[in-house]
């Protein structure tokens, strides 16, 4: 099916070129978002009489997305879930989850689910990269920590602290592995001595 794109895509083409693609992709996804419209010469004229009003929708598009990425490049995204100690979910994150959660930092409602495109579903406690696409060309690449509290994100987003606690830890271990012998053996002395 041939459409005229009423919006830049990065893959497709810019706005005003007439493509050819899948009927589905076009009839499911282009035509009910109003990023392209049916080719025929009618839509043709129609299009190049609207172009200007595309091209102010689309420039405005892209000044969203810029304010957005300034607002929210630099910023720790943290959502905070319930989970079994093995670190599985109590139910999954999701891009409406995460659209929400983005919306609320920024403090405007500008990001929609279909912005956010996740490399697998989250399901477990971690640290974990997405793609926030408002427009064709601005795609942000962000880090989301999913954790069970505020100490357990810092420790995600944080490698460093992750491991100096770790190193803490082994070091705290291995001390208290030394003192337990001494203190067996003095017990055991004490209690030879006793005896005799």
């Amino acid at each position: 099916m041939k459409v005229i794109l009423t919006e830049a895509f990065n893959k497709l083409g810019k706005i005003g070129d007439v493509i050819k693609v899948k009927d589905g992709y076009a009839k499911n996804f282009l035509i009910p978002k109003k990023k392209a419209i049916c080719f025929n010469e009618n839509n043709l004229k129609a299009f190049e009489s609207k172009r200007s009003e595309y091209e102010k929708f689309d420039q405005n598009n892209l000044e969203l997305a810029n304010k957005v990425k300034n607002k929210i490049i630099g910023k720790n995204l943290v959502i905070i879930q319930n989970a079994s100690d093995d670190g599985r979910l109590y139910g999954s994150v999701n891009s409406g989850v995460i659209a929400n959660h983005i919306n609320h930092i920024i403090s405007e409602k500008l990001v929609s689910r279909s912005e956010i495109f996740l490399r697998k579903p989250i399901k477990e406690i971690g640290l974990y990269e997405f793609n926030l696409k408002m427009h064709s060309e601005v795609d942000i690449v962000l880090k989301l920590a999913v954790s069970r509290s505020d100490s357990e994100a810092e420790l995600l987003l944080n490698p460093e602290l992750k491991k100096a606690k770790e190193e803490a830890n082994n070091q705290e271990n291995q001390t208290n592995n030394t003192k337990k012998p001494v203190r067996k053996s003095l017990a055991k002395t004490r209690k030879k001595t006793s005896e005799e």
